[in-house]
């Protein structure tokens, strides 16, 4: 018995941080499990207080929330992209699937640029952005050429809102949501792979009353998220027949 995996990006914030709460209480309250994870539950702990203090920042905070809001809207698109130019790697056309391929190349060589720093993203993002232009050609032949538009356009709109910030009225965190959330996820994928570790040279005697709550609550969140985006789906479809209806 291990650790389930959790996707963290498809958390809310106050998801993200009340799930990495729950982890550390019940390792906290095992007392075996909690003494062979000192180092790992003391970083784990740290980068979640940080995290906890973005995000009361955030709550408190117009500005930032704007900004993550737009960071968000502007990551929507690329990962969408991804997924659609992915998908026509199998396209029955050789020559589509070729273009997909060289397009999926670029894509590769930027997979995590959704998980960059804010800063980080936009610099990456002229970097992108200037490769795909260069692509035009196979991006016109994959007609994806919306999505290239939609991906500036979500990114001109960030920022937008990060130059019309104002300084004088909000308490800006000194690093975003998204670098607090991935530093706890780091410290949390350590923990992770310890008792992983543990099970795999020792079994998981000692580990499984922690693993099955850890994994019950990791069901939980999946099964929140399975749920939203149904949800979403749904509106959307009723939207589209709605739209159809009145045409």
């Amino acid at each position: 018995m291990f650790i389930k995996k959790i996707h963290f990006h498809l958390l809310q914030n106050e998801e993200h941080a009340g799930y990495h709460t729950y982890v550390s209480e019940y390792i906290t309250e095992d007392g075996n499990a909690n003494s062979r994870l000192i180092s790992q539950m003391s970083d784990h702990n740290l980068k979640l207080g940080i995290e906890k203090s973005v995000l009361d920042l955030i709550q408190k905070n117009s500005y930032t929330q704007r900004v993550n809001e737009a960071d968000q809207v502007r990551d929507k698109p690329i990962r969408g992209f991804f997924k659609v130019v992915k998908g026509l790697l199998d396209h029955f056309n050789p020559a589509m699937a070729q273009a997909a391929y060289k397009v999926n190349l670029i894509n590769e060589n930027f997979s995590g640029i959704t998980r960059l720093s804010n800063d980080k993203q936009t610099q990456a993002f002229d970097s992108y952005i200037a490769a795909i232009d260069d692509a035009s050609a196979d991006i016109t032949a994959l007609a994806l050429m919306d999505w290239v538009t939609e991906m500036k356009a979500t990114h001109a709109a960030f920022l937008e809102v990060v130059k019309n910030r104002n300084t004088e009225n909000d308490d800006k965190p000194n690093i975003s949501m998204k670098e607090a959330r991935m530093e706890t996820d780091v410290a949390y994928n350590a923990l992770v792979d310890r008792i992983n570790a543990f099970i795999t040279i020792e079994g998981d005697a000692l580990f499984a009353p922690l693993v099955t709550k850890i994994n019950g609550r990791i069901d939980q969140y999946t099964t929140a998220i399975a749920q939203r985006k149904g949800i979403a789906e749904a509106k959307k479809k009723k939207d589209t027949t709605t739209d159809t209806e009145t045409k």
